[in-house]
């Protein structure tokens, strides 16, 4: 299982793996339908995204879900990196 963290902007979304306890950068997404679509295309079924909770964080939850074991939205003050 993968975890995919997404920091979501108005037109682009900075996407960082963890998988096998190693952070690996993937760079930017375009905050559009077919740009999520087809990131979502690239995950598999035993992935799960997190996507901190801004204003069009439902947006990217419904069009990943289905890609994806789960889409979590957090509220960034909330988290916390663990070290």
């Amino acid at each position: 299982m993968r975890v995919i963290g997404m920091d979501i902007h108005r037109t682009f979304a900075e996407v960082v793996f963890w998988e096998a306890g190693q952070l690996r950068p993937a760079g930017r997404i375009d905050m559009t339908r077919s740009g999520l679509e087809g990131f979502g295309r690239c995950l598999s079924k035993q992935d799960e995204v997190v996507v901190e909770a801004t204003g069009n964080a439902m947006a990217v939850v419904r069009l990943l879900g289905p890609y994806v074991a789960r889409v979590i939205r957090a509220k960034v003050g909330l988290l916390e990196l663990a070290k």
